[in-house]
């Protein structure tokens, strides 16, 4: 074989070192990112946790309701653009969203948390348990953190700090949507993930994939998942009875509505109980407010109920609708009140569903971010989460993690005044989160 000459051996030594340099920074980089950014954020956890606490404490100690999070939605804002983060504020009332502009090319991935509270006066004790007060319906209430939203922020806002000071690092973009009013907006103003993706911020983002989490009183630090339905349609009633007022000591000049609605919610617990079939289709109607009267000696001219009602199955829910219909009917009827059915007052929330490739795929991640504490739901939850709007839209993932303290089985549960969440547990989800980041980008 004829010898190269000195100008063609030249070429192709060039050839070759552009090859391996091409592997060494390109290739090799992109495809041990993720495993070497996880072990970055592990030696990085313990400091970047203490400010997860510090926020939560901070945001459980200043709760605010359904698209009134100002404060919330202003530190959260004001925390992002400090990370460099491009900001839109005013989403839906008060939401947020964040975008972190990966330095490599890949997907838009969306990380999602609620930031509202419920009107449940606190009783934990806690050293930041929550003092404020609203008016709520026409009540003067407290304002709590009863469902873990403080916690579901700050772990976002701790995943958001880290992402962000490795974005040069990062295949595509993170989506960071900080959702007000996941509860239900107050009536008649619309709100939450419905309204945030009305003003078209899947349009404007563009995200292929989303991913959420729930704190729950469940095994400390175990992050659980369901593919496929994981939570119920939440749909809500409204009940008003009318009658004829009078003094308490002559009833028989009135027509008791208290009476009437006594008879109402004893015959609603029979639907579920006695008149449909839900052996394989669950469904549950409870019974959340009851308002009447002004004073003990009178007997009033209106009472009204409110409560809720979780279904999987629409023609079932419709079948429950009915019912409801034919036992107002009834109760009208027996007792000569006038009686009002309405539904969906505050909304109504899709079921829940998580994309079933998606969460076979990623559950061996949420495994990796919790060291192995991971368990796969055996049925899914009678909660609901208007979570179901976005995954309505693209894939989702929506997954729980347990907040109770260490060898604690059994705790109060969420939206309840004695509701609290262990601390300790909270990093999984900072884990959670920016794992699956990552690696969704690195398989896409």
């Amino acid at each position: 074989t004829p010898k190269p000459s000195s100008a063609a051996s030249d070429v192709y030594k060039r050839q070759q070192i552009n090859k391996y340099l091409f592997i060494s920074i390109i290739l090799i980089p992109g495809f041990l990112a993720a495993e070497d950014l996880k072990e970055k954020l592990q030696a990085d956890l313990d400091p970047l946790m203490e400010k997860v606490i510090e926020w939560r404490h901070d945001i459980h100690e200043f709760p605010e309701l359904g698209n009134r999070e100002f404060r919330t939605s202003k530190k959260v804002a004001e925390h992002l653009e400090s990370l460099g983060v491009e900001v839109e504020t005013g989403i839906a009332y008060t939401g947020v969203v964040g975008l972190i502009r990966g330095g490599k090319p890949g997907p838009t991935i969306a990380l999602r948390a609620d930031m509202d509270a419920l009107p449940v006066t606190e009783q934990t004790g806690l050293p930041f348990a929550s003092k404020q007060r609203t008016t709520y319906l026409g009540q003067d209430v407290g304002v709590m953190h009863a469902c873990g939203h403080d916690a579901h922020v700050a772990i976002l806002m701790g995943a958001a700090e880290f992402l962000a000071k490795n974005k040069k690092n990062l295949k595509g973009n993170i989506m960071l949507i900080f959702q007000p009013a996941e509860e239900g907006a107050p009536e008649g103003e619309g709100g939450g993930a419905e309204l945030m993706l009305a003003e078209g911020i899947f349009d404007r983002y563009n995200p292929e994939v989303i991913f959420g989490l729930h704190v729950t009183n469940s095994r400390h630090g175990h992050l659980g998942v369901l593919p496929g339905p994981a939570m119920a349609a939440a749909s809500s009633y409204r009940i008003t009875v009318n009658g004829v007022q009078a003094h308490g000591s002559r009833p028989w000049d009135s027509i008791d509505p208290i009476m009437a609605t006594a008879q109402l919610i004893e015959s609603l617990n029979t639907v579920v109980s006695r008149r449909i079939n839900i052996i394989n289709n669950p469904a549950v109607i409870s019974v959340g407010m009851v308002q009447a009267g002004t004073r003990n000696n009178i007997i009033p001219d209106k009472s009204q109920i409110t409560g809720t009602i979780r279904t999987f199955d629409p023609d079932l829910r419709a079948e429950i609708y009915d019912e409801i219909r034919q036992i107002a009917r009834g109760v009208a009827e027996g007792t000569g009140t006038k009686v009002d059915v309405e539904f969906d007052v505050g909304g109504f929330y899709p079921v829940t569903f998580n994309n079933v490739e998606l969460t076979n795929k990623y559950a061996q991640t949420l495994s990796e971010a919790a060291d192995g504490k991971f368990f796969i739901l055996d049925k899914p939850t009678t909660g609901a989460e208007d979570f179901s709007f976005f995954s309505q839209q693209i894939p989702g993932m929506y997954f729980w993690l347990g907040v109770n303290e260490p060898g604690v089985d059994v705790a109060p549960g969420n939206h309840t005044p004695f509701f609290k969440i262990d601390d300790r547990a909270l990093d999984e989800g900072v884990k959670a989160m920016v794992y699956l980041a990552l690696d969704y980008a690195s398989n896409n």
